[in-house]
């Protein structure tokens, strides 16, 4: 009769594993948070454009046939903030951290934050439904006093620019926009974006060009 191979003693790896799941939950955020920390927001502009500038883009956002300005510094610190809370709250556990990171409301009255696209190394943002913005719809009296008009009164046209997210409904206003921008010699960049798409900027991504 032949003998029972001997299989060994088994090795129970459970703690292992939870060590190993631990300090991926820590290294993911490690890295999203170094990346927030090291790199500079730029808006992906895929538009062909004439030349690389330097200027600080002030993003500005063509909806509804309507303007808003996007509170982009703000809203980056919210999100440094919200994930400095989920990484503290979460303990190193990675599926918490994922799931706090879907679940987390972060934003303002007009611009909502999705942290979960930190994991692809962007910065979204979506608009908040029902929010009315200006109209620019007296435009040729347009005056410092206004709101758009108080923005090219402010802007320094030696270190700053206005950067146009112009969605597919919202082609006039922002061409009249971008009229009043040139006639105070404020350079202007501009991407497309479909209506329902979100706002993504890039930690690594192009700069902003003027046309």
């Amino acid at each position: 009769m032949a003998r029972q191979k001997d299989q060994g003693a088994s090795v129970n790896l459970d703690s292992f594993l939870d060590i190993m799941t631990c300090l991926v939950g820590v290294l993911i955020l490690i890295i999203i948070m170094t990346g927030l920390d090291a790199a500079q927001i730029r808006v992906l502009i895929p538009t062909p454009m004439e030349y690389d500038t330097d200027k600080r883009p002030i993003f500005i956002e063509a909806r509804n046939n309507e303007l808003f300005r996007v509170p982009l510094e703000d809203l980056q610190v919210m999100a440094e903030d919200g994930l400095r809370e989920i990484s503290r709250a979460a303990g190193g556990n990675t599926e918490r951290v994922l799931q706090m990171m879907n679940e987390t409301q972060l934003g303002t009255e007009e611009y909502e934050i999705d942290l979960t696209y930190f994991m692809v190394g962007q910065f979204a943002v979506r608009p908040v439904a029902g929010v009315s913005g200006y109209p620019l719809d007296d435009w040729e009296r347009e005056g410092p006093r206004d709101w758009y008009g108080s923005i090219l009164a402010s802007i320094d046209v030696e270190e700053e620019m206005i950067a146009f997210l112009v969605r597919d409904d919202s082609f006039d206003v922002f061409k009249r926009a971008r009229h009043l921008a040139w006639h105070e010699d404020v350079d202007v960049a501009y991407e497309l974006l479909d209506v329902h798409e979100l706002i993504r900027f890039g930690m690594m991504g192009h700069r902003a060009r003027p046309q």
